[in-house]
């Protein structure tokens, strides 16, 4: 067995619950993350094809599905502390303009909006959170021959991985000390797949890519904490979603344009769809550290919407988001300064 310690830093606090569903470090979410982040690393390998990537998931991480029979996993992790979270209440929420709620619009505090099910107010539903800048020892075993696609798969987690409750919001940013992230980094350019081909697909796979390069955005500003940062990406989050105007009544006879942004939205249901459908953001949030400041990372996995969106060009809509992120007024720069 290979073995390896990092030291694990939360750069934002990270909604991560235990039985009683009151926030502790714990090691599932981890697992967790090694294996959405293995997927991505081991995809091109399989061909995208996401039968043979779950069999050998299985094989690796456990499974109880496969034919072949049950099998332990042959990853371990622990980590050093398991610790209950203290953060209990919300202080100094700094309000951000939202034009959709209320008549006319009105301010609602930028972590409720980013956090929204996770707190209400100045308090969290669930007990107590994990705290920005909490560190703590992770560390992992594995079997021989898996070396290269394992240190591929932290180096994605310390670039883009979060974890816990909201974390594609930027919630549970992790830090494991890794290089720095270059546009012309090999790991970075092993995931990267074109726009198109990665709409083909209903699963998240890759990070995508377009004739301006990889669909990864930074903010130009650094942030002293990470309370001014979550603010910049509620405000921006706003702005891309509300760039995409709904029309006609409520709920609307068939999907639009913003409902591939993510589902269910406040207000905007579809008629006739299933009242548990789904849809995750596809545009994630992650804060990384700069010196001793913090900023904002904000990227793109593509994969085509699984809800019934008949007659939307799943392709145009999304290019008309990458060029609201790309403007230079709303703060962002693509990976490497190109716009």
């Amino acid at each position: 067995m290979r073995t390896q310690k990092f030291e694990l830093t939360l750069l934002t606090p990270a909604f991560l619950g235990d039985a009683h569903q009151s926030g502790a470090w714990r090691t599932p979410p981890f697992k967790a993350l090694l294996r959405e982040w293995w997927r991505i690393a081991a995809a091109p390998a399989h061909r995208f094809d996401h039968s043979r990537l779950r069999e050998n998931e299985g094989h690796l991480f456990g499974n109880a599905w496969l034919d072949s029979g049950a099998t332990k996993s042959k990853i371990r992790l622990t980590l050093g502390a398991w610790r209950p979270g203290q953060l209990k209440n919300w202080q100094n929420d700094q309000p951000v303009f939202h034009p959709e709620v209320g008549q006319g619009g009105r301010k609602v505090g930028s972590q409720l909006y980013l956090g929204y099910g996770r707190q209400h107010a100045t308090a969290l539903k669930k007990n107590a959170a994990l705290q920005a800048e909490e560190t703590n020892t992770l560390s992992l075993a594995w079997p021989e021959g898996h070396d290269a696609i394992l240190t591929h798969t932290l180096q994605l987690i310390d670039w883009f991985g979060t974890v816990g409750g909201r974390s594609r919001n930027g919630w549970g940013s992790v830090a494991l000390g890794g290089e720095a992230l270059r546009k012309d980094h090999p790991l970075l350019n092993a995931v990267l797949r074109d726009l198109d081909d990665c709409l083909s697909l209903d699963w998240p796979h890759a990070i995508g890519r377009d004739d301006k390069g990889p669909l990864i955005w930074q903010s130009r500003e650094t942030f002293a904490d990470w309370k001014a940062a979550m603010h910049y990406l509620a405000k921006t989050k706003i702005g891309f979603r509300t760039h995409l105007p709904f029309h006609g009544g409520q709920p609307h006879r068939r999907a639009e344009e913003r409902h591939l942004l993510a589902y269910p939205v406040t207000n905007h249901a579809i008629a006739g769809m299933n009242r548990e459908a789904r849809l995750a953001n596809q545009l994630r949030f992650k804060l990384y550290r700069d010196g001793e400041k913090l900023r904002a990372r904000i990227y793109h996995t593509p994969h085509a919407c699984p809800l019934p969106v008949h007659g939307i060009d799943q392709a145009a809509v999304w290019k008309k988001i990458h060029a609201w992120l790309d403007n230079p007024a709303h703060g962002l720069e693509r990976l490497g300064g190109q716009q």
